[in-house]
């Protein structure tokens, strides 16, 4: 029990994260969009595109700051999406102008993971792989030993497949 308090005590983003999910679903059904589109739309934008990942860097801020950035990023990323699911069909009209974000973000987080998943497995597959370097760069050290060993696994199937 104890754990469970730590966890959520260390991780209150996920906790909140429904609560507000129920409230944009709530803002949806009770908005006047044909009265106000705009306003619903840039409230809806707002929230998923900005207050969302201000709340997720509030509860991470302690996270090396290339790793917070990715993740916001990517979370603006989904609330664009979200935004896209909540706003009514014919009351959007910023969401249309200005999707293309998303993938200009998509794109930036494919190229910054890219860049991770290099830097891991120069890590992982070097000549002295070693779990606190994973772990420097971000990573949690139980994934960082379950790659380790996983690289291990690979190293020895290529090892004997080359009779070694």
């Amino acid at each position: 029990m104890q754990r469970f308090v730590k966890a959520s005590r260390d991780n209150w983003f996920y906790a909140i994260l429904p609560v507000l999910f129920a409230a944009a679903l709530n803002f949806r059904a009770t908005h006047p969009w044909d009265d106000q589109p705009q306003f619903g739309e840039a409230v809806t934008l707002f929230d998923w595109c900005i207050f969302v990942p201000f709340i997720y860097v509030a509860c991470y801020r302690n996270m090396p700051r290339r790793a917070l950035a990715i993740r916001a990023l990517a979370i603006a990323c989904g609330g664009i999406w979200i935004a896209g699911k909540i706003v009514p069909d014919p009351a959007e009209t910023i969401l249309t102008q200005w999707s293309w974000l998303r993938g200009v973000g998509i794109a930036v987080l494919v190229l910054a993971e890219s860049a991770a998943l290099i830097a891991v497995l120069r890590i992982a597959f070097g000549s002295a792989p070693d779990a606190t370097e994973l772990e420097r760069q971000g990573m949690p050290p139980l994934l960082a030993r379950m790659i380790l060993a996983e690289a291990r696994l690979w190293r020895w199937v290529w090892d004997r497949l080359r009779g070694k």
